[in-house]
């Protein structure tokens, strides 16, 4: 594809002349913003690649990986669409010819249309999440997609069987295609409706005390998407022989792209970033955060600690491990979006109302979840050594002689964390983690049943060892 001024780049700007327009030829200028934008798009793959690969670190997750990787395929659609039809590159000879195929479909319907519909979904998304109490899942948050997708659908097919001088045409003379004033209506009239249903959605979520600023990065994407339709719609129906002029056909193209490239990055830029150069640290930040906001069911992280979630395995990993805290895949199998796994309703979130008392409310109801959680990890999630039955082995601390009943010593308590001793299993001395609202965290006392005793270390060489906290052993 030639950038030079050919025979056939002439031919068509004395064709145009005759036509009494002024046609700027494809140069290198073109070229130049074909390979800036291309840059920019290649550097966001490498972005959706390295997002879709950590897709289950939290903060990305929360952003809807999938969705926003197949945003970066709409925009890319997009981008291919306007080089036809802005005339940024000579058509004839090439499958660009095709003006309903590329600037319809390609261009329209899976780029402008379809990153408006997924950026419509996330917003609306929010709304079921944030207002509505409902999970970010099931039907009900894709049945406005699936019916917004079937008019598109419709518009497409209706564009595709009219005839073109009614939709969009391709006039060889002047090796561009050109669409229609009323199509051209049709069209954005689409968009803004689009676009307008998506800011009333964010108007509603407004007031949101939201700790990772969603409402207000859905009004920065409203606000430039604005901006852009703004400024295309004027151009459009002030001077529709735009792709004439070389400076309004790439100030158009542009500002395309670069809005779509700031809506993008102001939804997944801040989580990328973290995640790429201080992901533990800011997974930390990012959980405190959450908890300090009373956004905990939203996102489903525990109230407290980070040893005392609901939502949290124990492994042989570091405690930062990025499989500590783990959200339940629903974007996979299930078909369902990763931002909120659980399908239950669940009761609104203390960050949703400034009244004290309802968070207090919230971190009471997770303190009792938790206290439910660890007394579980206590009876079933501890390792366990079994005794020997010989009872020969005086070396082994774990095999001591039974004692009378009249030696047991315990402490009586009802602290839910108490251990529960069969007579062959013992729990390995390990470190507790401190009650919701203690201010240290100690081993909690030993309950011990009736059957149980405590003795002092066997006699060896003549002396006693005193018998210590430490060294006290439950038969």
């Amino acid at each position: 594809m030639s950038f030079s001024l050919t025979q056939q780049e002439k031919l068509r700007v004395q064709a145009a002349a005759i036509l009494g327009y002024h046609l700027d030829p494809v140069s290198k200028k073109d070229m130049a913003m074909i390979i800036v934008i291309s840059a920019v798009y290649g550097i966001d793959l490498l972005a959706v690649i390295f997002m879709l690969w950590n897709r289950r670190y939290p903060p990305l997750k929360s952003k809807s990986p999938v969705l926003m990787a197949a945003a970066y395929i709409s925009c890319v659609c997009w981008f291919i669409g306007d080089l036809q039809i802005n005339g940024h590159v000579h058509l004839a000879g090439t499958a660009l010819t095709n003006c309903k195929g590329i600037g319809v479909w390609v261009r329209v319907l899976l780029g402008v249309c379809t990153v408006s519909s997924l950026i419509a979904l996330r917003s609306y998304g929010l709304y079921r999440v944030f207002k509505q109490n409902l999970p970010y899942r099931g039907l009900g948050l894709y049945l406005p997609f699936l019916a917004y997708s079937g008019c598109t659908l419709i518009y497409g097919i209706v564009a595709q069987v009219l005839s073109p001088s009614v939709t969009v045409e391709y006039i060889s003379y002047l090796d561009i295609c050109y669409c229609p004033k009323p199509f051209r209506g049709a069209l954005y009239g689409y968009i803004w409706a689009t676009w307008l249903l998506v800011a009333l959605i964010n108007w509603k979520i407004r007031n949101i005390k939201s700790s990772f600023n969603e409402s207000r990065e859905m009004a920065f994407c409203c606000l430039v998407v604005f901006v852009i339709l703004t400024f295309n719609t004027v151009l459009q129906f002030t001077n529709p022989q735009y792709p004439f002029n070389q400076v309004q056909r790439i100030v158009s193209t542009s500002l395309d792209h670069l809005g779509t490239n700031l809506v993008w990055w102001a939804i997944v830029g801040s989580p990328l970033f973290s995640c790429l150069f201080r992901r533990k640290k800011y997974l930390v930040y990012w959980k405190s955060k959450l908890r300090k906001d009373g956004f905990q069911n939203e996102y489903e992280v525990a109230s407290d600690t980070q040893h005392s979630s609901q939502n949290m395995t124990f492994n042989s990993r570091s405690v930062m491990d990025d499989d500590f805290f783990f959200f339940a895949d629903t974007g996979g199998k299930e078909g369902g979006p990763e931002f909120l796994p659980n399908g239950e309703p669940r009761p609104k979130s203390a960050g949703r109302v400034a009244d004290g008392k309802s968070t207090h409310k919230r971190q009471s109801t997770q303190s009792a979840r938790t206290l439910t959680h660890l007394r579980r990890l206590n009876e079933n999630n501890r390792p366990r050594i079994q005794t020997s039955q010989s009872g020969n082995n005086l070396g082994d601390p774990f095999n001591i002689p039974p004692a009378s009943p009249a030696t047991a010593v315990g402490t009586p308590t009802n602290d839910p964390f108490s251990y529960r001793f069969s007579n062959n299993f013992y729990p390995l001395p390990s470190y507790q983690p401190p009650l919701p609202g203690s201010r240290t965290g100690v081993l909690p006392p030993v309950r011990l049943n009736e059957s149980q005793t405590v003795r002092p270390p066997v006699e060896s060489s003549g002396s006693i060892t005193p018998l210590t906290p430490d060294r006290a052993y439950v038969a």
